[in-house]
C-alpha cells in the first residue's frame, strides 16, 4: 500500500484498549466463577463449559450474532460485493430461515438431551460411540482449520495499515483469545462476545455513516446506481439450476440454508449456548429475537462493499497496484475515509479484531467440550474430581488455542481467505447436516446404513473440494468498474483487466466438470448425496432398534420428554469404558 497514511495515536489506543476490554473480562468471570462455586450449587466443569446452566439471554443471543460472523466475512463478504456482486448477500441473510428451522425443528430434540456435547445425541440414537467419535473428529477438523485462516486472513489485511508485523497480529490475536477463554470458560466467551458485538456495529455503522458522507461515494443514489449499472445487483435474479456456475439463487436458497444449518443448527459451538439457558422456551426465543439483528448486521456488513465499490469505481486499487488481493480493499477503504479523524479507524480495526476473537473463543471453548465429552470423559469418569475435570479442559482450552495460532502460520499457502473460508464450511456442513436430519427423520436407519452415507458424502465432498483449490476456474471472474486518468487524479500507471473470451460465471470451460461445481454450492451437494445414500442403504439394513424407544430422539417425537430411566444406556456406557 503505497500512500502514506500514518495513524494517530487515539486509533492504537482504542485497538489497544479493546483487547484490554476482553482480558478484563475473562479475568472477572474466573473470578466470579470461583465465588459462585463456593455456594455448592453447581459443579465446577458445568460452570466452566455450560456457564452453569443459568446464562442471562441478552448475552447470549448477542454471542450467537458475533460467534459465525468471524474477521474474514467482515473483510471478505464486502470484497465479494466489490467484485462479483450481491449474491454472497443473499448466501447470509438466508442464515434466517436455517434459525427458523433449528428453532422448531432441532432445538426441541437436542435442548432436552441436557448434554454438554451435542454429539452425544449419536449414542442415545444409535448405540455407536464409533459415529459419535467420527462426527468430533469431522467437527474437530472444521473448527480448527477455520479457526486458522479466521487468524490469519484479517492479520495480513491489517499489518500494512497498522505497521505490525502480522506475525506479531497472529501472536496477539491468538494468545489474547487463548487466555481469556482459558481463563474464563464459557462465561467469558459470551460476555467477551457481547462487548465485541457492541464494538462490531459500532464499527461497521460508522463507516458506514463516514463513507456515505464522503464527496468522493457521492451518497447513496450513486452508491446504488453504480451497483445496478454495473451488473452487481442483478446477480441475484441468476434463476440457472445448474450447479456448475459461480453461484446462483438456487444455489443460495438451497445450499445457503444447509451452511447455516451446520453453523445454527447442529453445531456444538451454537448447540452449547443454546444449552446454557434455563429451559427451551428461552433457548427458542433468543433464537427469534436474533433474526432481525442478525439480518442488519449481514446487509451492513456487505452493504459496506458498495460503498467501496463507489469509493474506487473510477480509480480501482486493483488495478493501480495499490492491493494485490482483493479482501484488502474493505481495510483501504476504511483507512482511506476513517483516518482522518483520530480514532475512527481504530474504533474499525477493533471491529474487525472482535469478530475475530469472538470466533476463536468460541471455537476454542467448544472445541474442549468435544474432545472432553467424547474422547476422554468415560475413560477418566471416578478417576478425576470434578475440579480436575475442569483443570484438564483448561489445558484442552490452552493447546487448541496454541494449535490454532500454530497452523495461522501456515494458512499462507491457501490463497483467498474467503474462498477458502466457503470451500471448507460448504464441503464439510452437507454431511453435516445430513447425519442429523436422516436421524431425526428416518427412525428406521440404523448405524452401518448412517456411518456408510456419511463417509461416501465425505470423500466426495473432498474430491471436488481439491479439484476447485487445484483449478481455481473462476479466478478470472469479475464485474467490471471505471478506472480511469481522472479518476486517479491524473495517474496513468494502472492496468485494466480484461475479461476473458469465455463466460467467467460458468467457469474456464479448459478445467474439469467437478471443478466447476460452485462452492457454494457444496453443502446442498453433500447433503442430498449422504440422504440419498442413507436412504438407500437402509432399506437392506436390519434396524437395531425398536422405533418406539427412539421416538423422543426424532422430530416425530421432538415434544416429548426425555425418558426417565436409560437402562439400555449406561450398560452401554458401562461397556465402553
Amino acid at each position: 500500500m503505497s500512500r502514506d497514511l500514518s495513524l494517530h495515536w487515539l486509533d492504537y489506543a482504542i485497538f489497544g484498549l479493546s483487547i484490554g476490554l476482553s482480558l478484563s473480562t475473562g479475568v472477572y468471570h474466573a473470578i466470579k466463577s470461583r465465588i459462585v462455586l463456593r455456594r455448592g450449587d453447581r459443579t465446577a466443569k458445568e460452570e466452566y463449559l455450560m456457564g452453569g446452566r443459568q446464562l442471562p439471554p441478552l448475552p447470549v443471543a448477542l454471542s450467537l450474532l458475533t460467534t459465525f460472523l468471524s474477521g474474514i466475512l467482515m473483510l471478505g463478504v464486502p470484497a465479494e460485493m466489490f467484485q462479483r456482486g450481491a449474491q454472497i448477500w443473499l448466501n447470509f441473510v438466508i442464515g434466517v430461515a436455517s434459525s427458523i428451522v433449528t428453532c422448531f425443528v432441532f432445538l426441541p430434540v437436542f435442548h432436552k438431551m441436557k448434554s454438554t456435547c451435542l454429539h452425544e445425541y449419536f449414542i442415545h440414537r444409535y448405540n455407536s460411540i464409533l459415529i459419535r467419535r467420527l462426527f468430533s473428529l469431522l467437527f474437530l477438523l472444521f473448527t480448527i482449520v477455520y479457526m486458522s485462516v479466521v487468524l490469519y486472513a484479517p492479520s495480513v489485511a491489517l499489518s500494512p495499515v497498522l505497521q505490525i508485523n502480522k506475525w506479531w497480529l497472529v501472536l496477539i490475536f491468538g494468545c489474547t483469545t487463548t487466555l481469556y477463554t482459558c481463563l474464563g470458560g464459557l462465561k467469558a466467551v459470551v460476555w467477551t462476545d457481547s462487548l465485541q458485538a457492541v464494538i462490531m456495529y459500532t464499527g461497521v455503522f460508522t463507516l458506514i455513516y463516514k463513507g456515505l458522507s464522503h464527496p468522493r461515494v457521492g451518497g447513496i443514489e450513486r452508491v446504488m446506481n453504480i451497483a445496478w449499472d454495473s451488473g452487481r445487483i442483478s446477480e441475484l435474479g441468476r434463476l440457472d439450476w445448474r450447479i456448475d456456475q459461480y453461484n446462483s439463487l438456487w444455489i443460495n436458497l438451497f445450499s445457503g440454508t444447509i451452511v447455516w444449518l451446520a453453523s445454527f443448527g447442529v453445531n456444538q459451538l451454537a448447540i452449547q449456548r443454546y444449552a446454557s439457558l434455563p429451559n427451551l422456551k428461552v433457548a427458542q426465543s433468543i433464537i427469534l429475537y436474533t433474526l432481525a439483528p442478525f439480518t442488519v448486521l449481514c446487509s451492513i456488513v456487505a452493504f459496506v462493499g458498495f460503498i467501496a465499490l463507489a469509493y474506487f469505481y473510477n480509480c480501482n486499487p486493483l488495478e493501480t497496484g495499490e492491493i494485490e488481493k482483493s479482501d484488502h480493499i474493505t481495510i483501504i477503504f476504511a483507512r482511506d475515509i476513517l483516518q482522518p479523524t483520530p480514532g475512527l479507524f481504530g474504533l474499525y480495526v477493533s471491529c474487525i479484531m472482535s469478530a475475530t476473537l469472538s470466533t476463536l473463543s468460541s471455537g476454542m471453548n467448544s472445541m474442549a467440550a468435544a474432545i472432553y465429552e467424547d474422547f476422554l470423559k468415560n475413560k477418566l469418569d471416578g478417576k478425576i474430581t470434578d475440579t480436575g475435570a475442569t483443570r484438564l479442559n483448561k489445558i484442552i482450552v490452552l493447546i487448541c488455542g496454541l494449535t490454532s495460532t500454530g497452523l495461522a502460520f501456515l494458512a499462507e499457502v491457501l490463497g483467498g481467505s474467503l474462498r477458502i473460508c466457503i470451500s471448507v464450511m460448504g464441503a464439510m456442513s452437507g454431511p453435516m447436516v445430513a447425519i442429523f436430519v436422516l436421524a431425526l427423520f428416518f427412525p428406521k436407519s440404523g448405524s452401518k446404513s448412517c456411518l456408510i452415507s456419511f463417509f461416501l458424502s465425505n470423500l466426495f465432498c473432498l474430491i471436488i473440494c481439491i479439484a476447485n483449490y487445484i483449478q481455481n476456474p473462476y479466478n478470472d471472474l469479475f464485474l467490471p468498474t471505471n478506472t480511469t486518468m481522472e479518476g486517479c487524479n491524473g495517474n496513468s500507471n494502472f492496468t485494466i483487466r480484461m475479461m476473458p473470451a469465455y463466460d467467467a460465471h460458468y467457469g474456464n470451460p479448459d478445467t474439469l466438470y467437478i471443478s466447476r461445481i460452485s462452492t457454494y454450492s457444496y453443502a446442498g451437494v453433500g447433503f442430498v448425496l449422504m440422504m440419498v445414500i442413507g436412504w438407500i442403504t437402509s432399506l437392506f439394513e436390519k434396524s437395531d432398534h425398536k422405533e418406539e424407544k427412539i421416538r423422543h430422539l426424532t422430530f416425530a417425537g421432538r415434544n416429548e420428554p426425555w425418558p426417565d430411566t436409560h437402562h439400555e444406556f449406561d450398560h452401554f456406557l458401562k461397556e465402553i469404558r
